[in-house]
């Protein structure tokens, strides 16, 4: 018997787990024993569970730290080249795995005992590997940060003064990542508990690497063993990855492939509604709760199918028909509204959560601050697999000591932040600087909640939201692209972290890894890809000079003039906006709060009849074909629950998980072949029937 930090009892004592397989088998006849029977964590019931301590080893952070350095090379080249990203931190978990295995079997071929290399350290090293190459990903090296440069500043007709130009250096960059980002770790502590235990928030993309280092480590026996989810993994792994090398064939030239396909009419592929063959999404959509998919189909049907054709009878009205930027025309209304209704409900349920907690401390009371649900098992009883990982979870919770440090420790890095960014960057004002920390515990958990709920990264969405503001509050003075660049780049960082490390507890649910363990993996991770990251990018920089960053050079850094001549545009005010984009997004603002408010209210049996507003909005932003595949895959695994229930609860998330890998796994060769100049031999394109009328013509002119 254990107490943890908030007095609650566990008992995880290895004898004493709660289910016997002896007995399950005399008790076939019951359903919820057979989808025990399923179980993942019941392969492991003869394991015991390694200390925080013995997950966090040596060996583990040298590979992580030597793995992470050589994928941020590849991403920072791949980023600066060619503005795509291949999902690496999919396969972190993967070669980790590979490398420590050998590892292991050459210490024992020399004759040495070795420590047995378990689930926990591969989930330390996919954390802290992913901890590394994050700051690469997310570091601005290809868009704000060298869009602060003389040469990208050059590269537009505008004039610009040298309060508006900063040219990259180790130090400040350096600096600038390490202030940003240690203060996003802090602020998910308070929340993990939350999103993971009371939520039970799906993190597809973790939920995926959990599954696939789960498979590695299973034994090889039981009803559900490691070998029968290896064989499913492989199947449909290679089915995901022979379909993208499929569809890429007849992706020759724009609009080309099965990507553009009008599945439901070319009216509606307009709108963004249409099947993308995407097999990723699918998987998400597998691993994804009904509720889910069910609100992403509402946002669709309302933001596609009736607002936006509404909002495009406007055009001249609201906005002017030949938009200028992006600020200025129907993008704005997707992008404000929907983060609008994201950031509506983020503030309903983070001032839940505090006040319910402030009541329940009040009240000497230790439990669960949110109500427990599960939107798969719905009455059932707790499975085996949630019972054990709740329960390995919150026995090795941080200490509230440390947690509570946390807090001294925000306030003293936003107090280090606001004079070290200041003399940075001159022109931004120490009250702008404080602003960003306040605001940004509040993004940091809405990005976190909507990539739980549906994978989904608002971080580039963000990005205009921040321009815009900051770049509106600065005005016209010397200095104010800096300032809207900088506020960018700060709550860019800040907030990935943060969405990253609850990911990361995710992960660590899903294989028994301590909290301490993933915290201290996440932390040394971080620090590594503040030093590495920025040394990369210069590298680069210094050794490839001959037009480094404009259109005609190998590393042309595509993104970095859009985000100069962004916060260019942003200066001018919010009069760049359209007519009724801020009245609108106030009002989806309080919609979201009010619908929130209206879920808790209901009863258990009709709450899932509302939409959950956070994932209502993701076919704002990003269009309905998403919801489209996701509710397909959803439909899959309803089907398949339908006709097997415990096969479909054992192996769906791992059929999920096999589709995500495959798909990005073409990624890697998609932009090898992309760096070599090499096309798809075909184009498959759709035209319009006014276009096929043109092409017509032609052929019957002889032109």
């Amino acid at each position: 018997m254990k107490v943890t930090e908030d007095g609650e009892k566990i008992d995880l004592n290895h004898k004493d787990r709660p289910l016997n397989y002896n007995k399950l088998k005399e008790e076939m006849g019951n359903e919820e024993k057979l989808r025990e029977l399923h179980s993942v964590e019941f392969l492991f019931k003869d394991k015991e569970i390694p200390p925080w301590r013995s997950q966090l080893t040596l060996r583990a952070v040298v590979v992580s730290c030597a793995m992470g350095a050589f994928l941020t090379i590849y991403v920072i080249k791949m980023d600066l080249m060619l503005g795509v990203i291949p999902p690496v931190n999919l396969f972190a978990g993967f070669l980790g795995f590979l490398l420590m295995t050998t590892w292991t079997k050459l210490v024992s071929a020399a004759g040495f005992v070795g420590q047995q290399f378990t689930r926990q350290e591969n989930a330390v090293i996919q954390i802290c590997v992913n901890a590394v190459i994050s700051t690469a990903y997310n570091g601005g090296f290809a868009s704000y940060l060298i869009a602060m440069s003389d040469i990208v500043a050059n590269q537009l007709p505008e004039p610009s003064n040298a309060d508006d130009i900063k040219n990259p250096s180790l130090g400040w960059m350096t600096m600038f990542l390490l202030l940003s980002s240690s203060a996003g770790l802090l602020t998910t502590l308070p929340f993990q508990k939350c999103m993971i235990i009371d939520k039970k928030l799906t993190f597809p993309t973790g939920s995926a690497s959990a599954n696939f280092i789960n498979s590695f480590h299973a034994p090889r026996s039981g009803t559900l063993n490691g070998r029968r989810q290896i064989k499913k993994l492989t199947r449909f792994f290679a089915i995901s990855f022979l379909w993208s090398i499929f569809q890429w064939l007849y992706s020759r030239g724009d609009s080309c492939g099965f990507t553009y396909f009008p599945t439901f009419g070319l009216k509606a592929f307009e709108r963004s509604s249409y099947f993308d063959f995407y097999s990723a999404y699918i998987g998400i959509g597998m691993m994804c709760p009904f509720v889910i998919t069910y609100s992403q189909m509402l946002g669709a049907i309302l933001s596609s199918g009736v607002l936006w054709p509404y909002i495009q009878t406007k055009s001249g009205d609201w906005y002017p028909v030949d938009a200028p930027t992006a600020l200025s025309n129907t993008q704005a209304y997707k992008v404000f509204l929907g983060l609008s209704i994201i950031i509506g409900e983020g503030v309903y349920t983070l001032m839940k959560i505090v006040v319910i907690g402030l009541i329940k401390h009040k009240n000497n009371d230790n439990s669960s601050a949110l109500p427990t649900e599960n939107p798969f098992h719905g009455k059932n009883p707790v499975p085996y697999d949630e019972e054990i990982r709740t329960k390995t979870f919150l026995m090795d919770q941080i200490p509230k000591k440390v947690a509570s440090f946390g807090y001294v420790g925000y306030i003293s890095i936003t107090m280090i932040s606001i004079a070290v960014f200041t003399f940075i960057y001159p022109s931004l004002e120490w009250y702008q600087v404080l602003t960003l920390y306040l605001v940004s515990p509040l993004l940091g958990f809405c990005r976190a909640y909507a990539t739980g709920l549906s994978d989904m990264s608002i971080s580039m969405f963000y990005k205009k939201l921040v321009i815009l503001i900051f770049g509106s509050w600065a005005g016209k003075s010397r200095g104010s692209i800096l300032v809207a660049l900088a506020a960018c780049g700060i709550l860019l960082h800040f907030v990935e972290v943060a969405s990253n490390m609850m990911e990361s507890f995710k992960v660590g649910y899903k294989t028994l890894s301590s909290p301490k363990s993933l915290f201290l993996s996440q932390l040394i991770g971080t620090l590594v890809g503040c030093f590495v990251s920025p040394y990369v990018f210069l590298y680069f920089k210094n050794h490839y000079p001959t037009g480094f960053g404009t259109p005609d050079s190998v590393f042309s850094a595509s993104w970095a003039s859009s985000e100069r001549a962004a916060a260019m545009d942003a200066t001018n005010g919010f009069s760049t906006l359209p007519k009724h984009c801020l009245s609108l997004s106030l009002g989806f603002f309080v919609t979201a709060i009010l619908v929130s408010m209206l879920r808790d209210s209901m009863p258990k049996k009709w709450k899932n009849l509302i939409p959950i507003p956070m994932a209502f909005a993701v076919p704002f932003i990003v269009g309905a074909y998403l919801s489209i595949n996701m509710s397909i895959g959803y439909l899959i695994f309803y089907l398949w629950r339908r006709k097997n229930k415990a096969q479909a609860e054992g192996f769906g998330p791992f059929v999920g998980s096999a589709l995500m890998f495959g798909d990005g796994l073409w990624l890697f060769p998609s932009t090898v072949l992309s760096m070599k100049n090499i096309v798809a031999p075909m184009c498959m394109r759709f035209p319009s029937k006014g276009m096929s009328a043109q092409v017509k013509t032609c052929l019957s002119s002889g032109s």
